[in-house]
């Protein structure tokens, strides 16, 4: 009897010296609460003060979206409980000892700052700083609404870090199971060399354009992150995977020729369009088979090390868009485009509020 109880002691000790990574699991069960108020609440109108679509925000990100002829469902699957867009869930870097605990979701104490036309978040965990800024236009399209969002990632742990990355995810009705599409680089814009060569080759707006394809993530053999569409020039591309992704090892599926995400259609025919900067936009991918439309951002292609001080911003654009039809790729890049031409007003407003 004594030395059972003496083994179960050593057994005790070893394991409140193993590190707490080897336990952590995603989305863990035991955490502290998620804030998930206050909800605030906005109304999107068109150039003749007719409502278009509705939006609210809570400390997650997106809490609720609709367009104003369907008012009784939102985008956003399950917004009471574990559902919102833009909703941060891990981040990492080389060596870092959190496993595959969501410590954005969970383990920060998020700050939350409506004002007439932007949001705010704000949050803190494990040595880095991250800012959430919504901006929402005055005046949108009636079947293109759009409102942006400005994500800024700080180094403030004191040390530089490799290889870093954080995931956002936006759960989304309508998708689960049939997937939804991402924009794939077309085989001839495949290119090889440096950096600048690759990403040339993927701006050509003739041969990238024509080369390029809409792509359901279940035709890559995505079904919950189990594949990841990589940045075509991305530092980590040759090693065939997202380093530390905390799921499906990170692996490469594809490159996308742009990063955006196209979803199934509602009802009425509306879809959710997300749009991300490229110089941030590490890979994206689909969780829950469509349910996830997700999105990793990163300081750079080039930028292997995020060096202690530092920070990088990135731009990112939900549009609803009225099309039945899948919309053509013409279609989209008029979007992307405008979506382009916008990011130096969108990134200055942005630093205004901050």
């Amino acid at each position: 009897m004594h030395q059972t109880s003496q083994i179960v002691l050593l057994i005790t000790t070893l394991l409140a010296w193993l590190p707490w990574s080897l336990f952590a699991t995603a989305c863990e069960d035991e955490h502290p609460p998620v804030t998930r108020t206050p909800v605030v609440r906005y109304q999107l109108h068109d150039s003749q003060a007719r409502p278009v679509a509705a939006i609210a925000f809570d400390p997650r990100g997106t809490h609720r979206v609709h367009a104003a002829d369907e008012t009784d469902v939102t985008w956003v699957r399950d917004p009471d409980r574990s559902g919102a867009w833009d909703y941060r869930e891990w981040q990492w870097w080389k060596g870092h000892p959190w496993g595959e605990s969501c410590r954005c979701r969970y383990w920060c104490e998020p700050t939350f700052k409506p004002e007439k036309n932007a949001v705010t978040i704000h949050y803190q965990v494990d040595g880095f700083e991250s800012t959430q800024q919504y901006l929402l236009p005055q005046v949108v399209e009636a079947v293109a609404p759009h409102w942006d969002l400005v994500t800024t990632i700080k180094n403030i742990s004191g040390s530089d870090v490799e290889e870093y990355g954080q995931f956002f995810a936006c759960y989304t009705q309508f998708n689960q199971p049939n997937s939804f599409w991402f924009w794939e680089q077309g085989k001839g814009n495949a290119g090889k060399g440096s950096v600048g060569k690759r990403l040339a080759d993927n701006g050509d707006a003739g041969k990238g354009l024509l080369n390029s394809r809409l792509t359901l993530f279940s035709a890559r053999g995505v079904d919950h992150l189990n594949g990841y569409v990589a940045h075509p020039a991305a530092y980590f591309l040759e090693g065939g995977a997202v380093p530390h992704c905390p799921r499906g090892e990170g692996k490469i599926v594809s490159r996308w020729y742009r990063p955006m995400l196209v979803s199934q259609p509602s009802p009425q025919g509306w879809r959710s369009i997300i749009l991300v900067e490229p110089e941030r936009t590490a890979a994206v991918s689909q969780g829950l088979k469509g349910a996830a439309m997700d999105y990793i951002l990163f300081p750079g292609p080039a930028r292997r090390t995020f060096a202690a001080g530092a920070e990088f911003s990135a731009h990112i654009r939900h549009h609803l868009l009225k099309s039945s039809e899948l919309p053509s790729k013409e279609r989209l890049d008029t979007l992307w485009k405008a979506f382009e031409r916008s990011h130096s007003a969108v990134h200055r407003a942005a630093a205004e509020l901050r």
